[in-house]
């Protein structure tokens, strides 16, 4: 699913260390889908400021569990268009049927065009493996959200 939005920016280190759940918007095709997919992860209240070299995104995440099983988030990743990965342990509950709200998140982007390849990886609450992946692209005042598959 593709949403574009304005996000500011923030260096790469600071999205491991802060909340780092950023992933896909929209809503599934299906109940079935939902069941499959168990956490999907919105993005609202984006703002672009010119900050640094490349401006800033700040921005909203909230991961909603469609299983009703809930899930916890225990270890993050992103990795970058320009090379590298960064990761780092999280401690992201989404309760069952619940939304884990994520307020104040911060991109900066290294150079115009970027893009971020976001995966999260934990336990859903029957007690089976979860990945989700999300990639984000950024170019100038925009940014555009992609799930991965």
């Amino acid at each position: 699913m593709h949403t574009t939005r304005q996000l500011p920016r923030l260096p790469a280190m600071f999205w491991l260390a802060s909340p780092l759940c950023f992933l896909l918007t929209g809503v599934p095709a299906t109940a079935d889908d939902a069941q499959e997919k168990g956490v999907m992860i919105q993005v609202s209240d984006v703002v672009y400021k010119e900050a640094g070299r490349h401006g800033q995104f700040t921005y909203t995440r909230e991961f909603h569990d469609l299983s009703g099983h809930g899930a916890k988030f225990r270890h993050g990743r992103v990795c970058f268009s320009n090379g590298g990965c960064i990761s780092a342990p999280v401690d992201y509950v989404v309760e069952p049927d619940g939304v884990l709200k994520q307020e104040g998140q911060l991109l900066m982007p290294m150079s115009i065009s970027q893009n971020f390849d976001f995966t999260y990886t934990g336990e859903n609450g029957k007690g089976d493996d979860i990945t989700v992946e999300v990639r984000i692209m950024v170019a100038g005042d925009q940014l555009e959200l992609q799930e991965v598959e």
